[in-house]
């Protein structure tokens, strides 16, 4: 196991760039990441803000290698593999480190089609190797804070709601306990208490030491508790 380097920031964002070409419209490319740089560091909350379409949700995606970057640097500071470019080192490195270090709750729920609301939230815990039955009372702990009712946990998530599956989302992130948690729109399918348990999380989680970036419209909840915001501009 490499040394992490504990005076650097836990990610750092150089220069990236991302483009997409439109092969069924005459091949155009558009180009919502353009030279973008910013650094993470832990304990802290980097709010990421700017009109739709600015390319926010395309630099979380990035980071977490669901896209591959087209030029720049994604430098992360790993506990098992010391300082590597997200960018540019391979699959089976990026998994290892979604496993266990970099966390990445999106606005819609993937997940299989058959699988309980509660052993969705318990999935990653599993992985990791805790047992079954224990992995699944932490998972109902989440969903109770999150307000899902207890009669709901063996439901299949494709039976809720746009919030109780973002809720459910939500969990699942949070309950991995990541060292960097990046957050797509946390807060936009939920109602005002729902809302406020979710800030609540998050300020709970910066407090034990994770980086985490946020992408949000709704800046007026999530400014407060951020450290800094980084502003995209159109491009």
């Amino acid at each position: 196991m490499q040394k992490t380097d504990t005076a650097l920031p836990i990610l750092e964002v150089r220069g990236l760039n991302k483009y997409f070409q439109l092969h069924l419209l005459d091949g155009r490319v558009i180009r919502p990441v353009i030279d973008v740089s910013f650094t993470a560091k832990s304990g802290s909350i980097l709010l990421i803000s700017g009109k739709s379409g600015a390319g926010k949700t395309s630099i979380l995606k990035c980071i977490y290698r669901t896209y591959l970057a087209n030029g720049g640097e994604i430098w992360y500071n790993s506990l098992s593999q010391g300082r590597v470019d997200i960018a540019s080192i391979d699959e089976a490195e990026v998994l290892r480190l979604r496993e266990i270090e970099i966390g990445y709750c999106s606005q819609f729920l993937k997940v299989l089609p058959r699988v309980a609301a509660l052993d969705v939230v318990a999935e990653p815990l599993v992985r990791r190797g805790m047992a079954f039955g224990e992995a699944r009372l932490e998972a109902g702990r989440w969903l109770a804070r999150l307000g899902l009712d207890e009669s709901r946990w063996q439901a299949f998530p494709i039976t809720f709601s746009g919030g109780e599956q973002q809720r459910l989302n939500l969990a699942r992130a949070f309950i991995a306990s990541p060292r960097l948690l990046l957050l797509d729109e946390p807060t936009a399918s939920l109602d005002i208490h729902s809302k406020s348990i979710v800030l609540e999380m998050i300020n709970e989680t910066k407090a034990s030491g994770v980086a985490i970036v946020v992408v949000s419209h709704d800046t007026s909840a999530l400014a407060s508790l951020a450290d800094e915001t980084y502003w995209l501009s159109d491009n």
